[in-house]
């Protein structure tokens, strides 16, 4: 399988779109922590006062910050949480792996979102595979956390937390996934330029 090549850099422009197009966005049990302690809150205060669980079309159940008018955290269209903002956020648009020219059809609903600007292109956008990586591990055991719990539940919580934290420590296992997203990726490109 080749190995993905280095695709066009995206800089956001900080528009703020992105973080008022959708009623909610997805937190991992990690996130809840560093968010909580970010503003200074209790990880169950928090949860209250800003996340919900919701079930996905597959079934998947997941914690969200609620944003029926954008994200509460979104002040003069900048991130008022940057230094601990979900993982998602960290990762997004690089995290879809599409290539650049298919992604910019996924983003057309933000006409503001610098990806429109770039120029068409077979590769996916450069990405940081490891946080790639660590972002899978995170969802995994937010899903499996959910999956097993009506509601947040702070003791519970902080125990699957501490174990997420354990995962994250591996760095062969990160490694592992990291270099399993740089194939994939590296797959797409073959697929698009016709040489699989």
């Amino acid at each position: 399988m080749p190995a993905a090549e280095c695709g066009p850099r995206f800089k956001c422009e900080c528009c703020g779109l992105c973080c008022r197009r959708d009623p909610y966005y997805a937190v991992s049990l990690l996130d809840i922590q560093n968010i909580s302690m970010g503003l200074g809150l209790q990880p169950g205060e928090f949860f209250r006062r800003y996340c919900d669980v919701v079930t996905t079309p597959g079934g998947f159940r997941y914690a969200v910050i609620l944003a029926p008018d954008g994200c509460p955290f979104l002040k003069d269209g900048l991130c008022g949480i940057h230094q601990v903002k979900p993982i998602g956020c960290w990762v997004f648009p690089e995290s879809s792996l599409l290539p650049v020219r298919d992604l910019k059809k996924h983003v057309n609903a933000i006409p503001t979102c610098a990806i429109l600007k770039m120029p068409d292109d077979d590769r996916p956008l450069t990405a940081d595979y490891e946080l790639l990586a660590a972002r899978e591990v995170h969802f995994e055991d937010t899903r499996a956390y959910f999956g097993q719990h009506e509601i947040f539940e702070e003791h519970p919580w902080r125990e699957a937390t501490d174990r997420l934290i354990e995962k994250l420590r591996d760095a062969e296992e990160i490694g592992r996934r990291a270099e399993a997203l740089r194939a994939m990726a590296g797959k797409q490109i073959a697929t698009a330029r016709g040489k699989l």
